[in-house]
């Protein structure tokens, strides 16, 4: 299942003090470490919808506990059977559960410059991108599954984006939501859930 809560940027200050007692403290000491007050909503929201998904899935109440692999990609310390990806953007955050690996990324649709196409795109892309009529949007819903592809395999962006291609990123699925892109990995199609901000609350 996909959850998505949208209009994240609305939220303030307020947001983080109302939630620090439902933050793990592994997960509180790394929100510190952002300097921008943005990224400390954006993280914070992003563990609460985890948590809301764990509790509507699974019953999971307890506050979840991530330990990671040699590539630093996430997992739960209790519940190894049980995958997890997390993603956010301006307009909104998003999370997938799974049983098997998985992930997923959101993205605004924003102005995107001739020099980052050449830098993460195949030279087919780049042909198809160029003539496109809308390259913006275009290159937006391509980076997303491109990222996805990048955060399953666990190495992210170190990974050569020029490589990343569609034969690689075919068990990526892609949503267009109008002002935001989202592509996550799996076999199937999931159904998505849309999540209130209040509900981030409820615990």
């Amino acid at each position: 299942m996909i959850y998505i809560t949208e209009n994240v940027h609305l939220l303030t200050e307020d947001f983080l003090k109302q939630t620090e007692h439902l933050l793990s403290v592994q997960r509180a000491e790394k929100i510190k470490e952002y300097s921008l007050v943005t990224d400390r909503i954006n993280g914070t929201a992003a563990y609460l919808l985890l948590r809301y998904a764990l509790k509507t899935e699974y019953g999971i109440v307890e506050k979840p506990v991530f330990k990671f692999c040699q590539r630093e990609k996430p997992f739960l310390q209790d519940h190894s059977n049980i995958f997890f990806n997390l993603s956010h953007c301006k307009n909104a955050v998003a999370c997938i559960l799974s049983d098997t690996n998985t992930a997923i990324d959101v993205m605004d649709i924003r102005k995107v410059r001739e020099s980052t196409i050449r830098r993460t795109c195949t030279e087919k892309e780049r042909s198809e991108l160029l003539a496109s009529s809308d390259t913006d949007r275009d290159f937006i819903r391509l980076w997303t599954r491109k990222e996805c592809y990048a955060k399953l395999d666990g190495r992210g962006l170190l990974l050569d984006f020029t490589k990343i291609d569609d034969t690689v990123t075919k068990d990526i699925h892609t949503i267009d939501f109008g002002e935001y892109i989202l592509s996550y990995h799996s076999q199937k199609p999931f159904e998505t859930a849309f999540v209130s901000t209040d509900k981030l609350l409820d615990f």
